[in-house]
């Protein structure tokens, strides 16, 4: 495909894209969506497998059926056999009455298994026959049921060394590996990282009303090389809306380390705050090293004072000028970085 054809922002259904890449991997998707065929999306943690999941369900001929997305790390094998298959009323201890499971929730649209390669063996073997024979037992149950979901599964995994190592079934491997779709790393992808910036920022404006980026804070974002992917990035967009004042997003509200110039580059700390508001010019050892330190500290010393001088949060949001929504979300923020808010 070719860059020209490239919007510079562009979203597709849930998905907001402007690399070329990415581009040409939801052509790639929305070819497969129009089948009913097995997808295997592979990529490293955070890159947005289980959007470009939805994506393939919501451009499908059963984007009108349900999308059930299932993780299958971390449970042990008897819970991932029980929501999958699902249990009959008595099934076993604590069984009081009759859960569907995924398969059969899943029926008539989407079941999307992510971490796939997470599965235990003995599932692994019960999947591959249920996508044989389209059909299914729930626990406690001897009458087999009927199902028709498209199947999308993802993993984060290596697969094909799984399979030679014996860890993850031949069988089932090939199974689910009929059309791969491989996400490649956010720093891999770098015409994605400033429009899912913006979308996050618009998405969280909930945090500090309508913000937009500066030139610095898009040049931080750019330089960065994003290790934790998506994820990361939209964990630094809400930090960086929590310490901005103002309408503007600047590099120093990110704290990324990206080797800018120390003034695009400052990592925000939180301070403990006094009991009386100290000025930026003070020479002290109480002194925040940076303005953007000065300004968390002020912002927490203004929190705290309006919460003294004011019944309820509501009236303190008022008077802050902030919605309630906002002012508890500023609090939360403030104490997991260790400050004590009296009053709060």
């Amino acid at each position: 495909m070719n860059n020209a054809n490239v919007h510079a922002e562009a979203a597709a259904g849930s998905v907001v894209y402007g690399d070329p890449f990415t581009a040409q991997l939801l052509a790639l998707a929305s070819r497969v969506a129009r089948t009913d065929v097995t997808v295997l999306i592979g990529g490293p943690s955070g890159t947005g497998k289980e959007v470009l999941a939805r994506y393939i369900h919501e451009t499908s001929l059963r984007s009108t059926g349900p999308f059930v997305a299932f993780n299958c790390a971390c449970l042990p094998e008897s819970m991932v056999e029980d929501l999958l298959f699902g249990h009959e009323k008595g099934a076993f201890t604590g069984a009081v009455q009759r859960f569907h499971g995924y398969f059969e929730q899943a029926d008539g649209g989407t079941l999307f298994l992510d971490e796939v390669g997470e599965l235990p063996p003995n599932v692994q073997a019960k999947l591959l026959r249920v996508l044989q024979e389209r059909e299914f037992t729930p626990l406690g149950s001897t009458k087999p049921q009927k199902t028709q979901f498209r199947l999308l599964a993802a993993t984060n995994r290596n697969l094909k060394g799984d399979v030679a190592t014996g860890r993850f079934r031949e069988d089932l491997y090939y199974r689910l590996n009929i059309f791969p779709l491989q996400l490649k790393p956010l720093r891999e992808r770098p015409g994605d990282i400033i429009p899912l910036a913006r979308a996050m920022v618009s998405k969280h404006q909930y945090i500090s009303g309508a913000m937009r980026l500066d030139d610095s804070a898009i040049a931080a974002l750019r330089a960065y090389d994003w290790p934790g992917n998506v994820r990361e990035l939209e964990n630094a967009i809400q930090r960086a809306m929590v310490i901005a004042d103002g309408s503007l997003l600047r590099a120093e509200h990110l704290g990324l380390d990206t080797g800018l110039p120390v003034e695009n580059n400052f990592i925000p700390m939180a301070l403990p705050v006094s009991d009386q508001p100290s000025s930026p010019d003070e020479e002290s050892s109480d002194v925040p090293e940076s303005l953007a330190d000065w300004r968390i500290s002020q912002e927490a010393e203004l929190i705290m004072a309006t919460l003294r001088d004011t019944p309820t949060k509501m009236a303190a949001a008022a008077k802050l000028g902030i919605s309630e929504r906002t002012l508890r979300y500023k609090l939360a923020r403030l104490r997991d970085s260790g400050m004590t808010m009296v009053g709060a």
